[in-house]
């Protein structure tokens, strides 16, 4: 019996690959002649890169870049040496989790860091850029990249300077006659499951904006600065970003790669699940086990877990759902998903500080607790 399991990891509690193992160790603690399949998952957020190293290796490329705040930093992107790629994440460089909290403010934080890896990537000659823009601190309309591949701004008295969230509408001019050779020849793949606008009520600024720190003055001042920056890229370009959804992912970070660079974004989900080939481990399985930190009744419009579920029910694979809370109907939450069984760390914790602090073991109970339910001793 081949039992798959394809988590998101548990944010702020466990990775993805931290959980599998803990839901093997609770299987293989009942039934240890099952193969239990591993497969550790995301969906183009935050450790992408890492998954892909996971499955299917390349090469870690190191170097210093700048931070949200512009501080200097070393960090990482992946190279795919069979398929001449680079996958760039760009939490990694711009990503609200280097930040702590009383540094978060979208009026001062730019993604020129992720620029530079995508710049160093673009100077190894590579074929392809896979880009994952989940996580990001940042609402610069992707003027910080776009500054590190060679794009100038200058303000109305002609002085180049770099833009930041706060500083969108000082932008008097654009000048791409510098940007990087490779810029309009390579692929971009760009991976986003997020379909906001950039402007307007459900725009980057006002959904967005406040979980990385703005207030409601700031948001107002940010959806401004969107606003302008789109404008200028219009009229040079032709380019409408409102009239592509996701341009609002990440504080607008993929807007100049999309108008200059002629690409558009892709499911972050569907990119991982391509390169992972993960319909046919799916195909394989006779039971699937996926999960993430928390599950209600958004769920099932682009996490892991319902991603997981159309594929599941593609391959007719019945489907648990293992998670650290879950906030809404269960009922409803399972049709919706179509799964058999939905199992939560919260149901068996004393309170939010075990249930983060002790996730391991209640998956290992979890775990034991799925395969004597729903595993057969005498399956052939």
């Amino acid at each position: 019996m081949n039992i798959l399991i394809v988590p998101d990891s548990f944010k702020d509690s466990l990775p993805a690959v931290d959980v599998t193992y803990a839901l093997q160790n609770g299987i293989k603690s009942v039934r240890g002649d099952v193969n239990v399949i591993l497969f550790p998952m995301a969906d183009g957020g935050e450790g992408s890169t890492e998954i892909l190293k996971y499955h299917i290796g390349g090469l870690w490329h190191w170097l210093e870049v700048d931070d949200p705040l512009q501080r200097k930093m070393n960090t990482n992107y992946l190279l795919l040496k069979d398929r001449n790629s680079a996958v760039i994440e760009l939490a990694k460089a711009s990503g609200l989790e280097l930040l702590k909290p009383h540094e978060r403010n979208p009026l001062q934080t730019t993604t020129l860091g992720t620029g530079q890896l995508i710049r160093d990537a673009l100077d190894q000659k590579t074929d392809e850029i896979i880009l994952t823009i989940g996580g990001s601190a940042t609402v610069d309309g992707g003027t910080g990249i776009a500054a590190a591949l060679g794009f100038r701004f200058y303000n109305k008295s002609g002085k180049a300077f770099l833009p930041t969230g706060g500083t969108l509408s000082e932008v008097h001019r654009i000048d791409a006659d510098y940007i990087h050779n490779a810029c309009t020849s390579v692929r971009w793949t760009i991976a986003c499951d997020v379909r906001n606008n950039l402007n307007g009520p459900e725009g980057a600024a006002r959904i967005y904006g406040p979980q990385k720190g703005a207030d409601p003055e700031a948001v107002e001042k940010l959806a401004d600065g969107l606003e302008h920056i789109s404008m200028l890229i219009k009229n040079e370009t032709g380019f409408s970003a409102d009239k592509h959804h996701g341009t609002g992912a990440a504080g607008g970070a993929a807007l100049f790669l999309m108008a200059y660079g002629k690409t558009k974004l892709q499911s972050g989900f569907d990119i991982l699940a391509g390169l992972t080939h993960l319909q046919s481990v799916i195909d394989s399985a006779d039971i699937v086990i996926s999960g993430e930190g928390r599950i209600d009744e958004q769920t099932k419009y682009g996490k892991v877990v319902s991603s997981i579920a159309r594929h599941t029910t593609k391959s007719g694979k019945p489907l648990i759902v293992v998670c650290g809370i879950v906030e809404g109907n269960v009922y409803t939450i399972k049709n919706s998903l179509g799964i058999i069984e939905l199992f939560s760390i919260s149901s068996r914790a004393a309170d939010k500080a075990d249930s983060m602090g002790n996730a391991k073991k209640y998956l290992e109970e979890i775990g034991s607790e799925i395969t004597r339910k729903y595993i057969p001793r005498d399956y052939s």
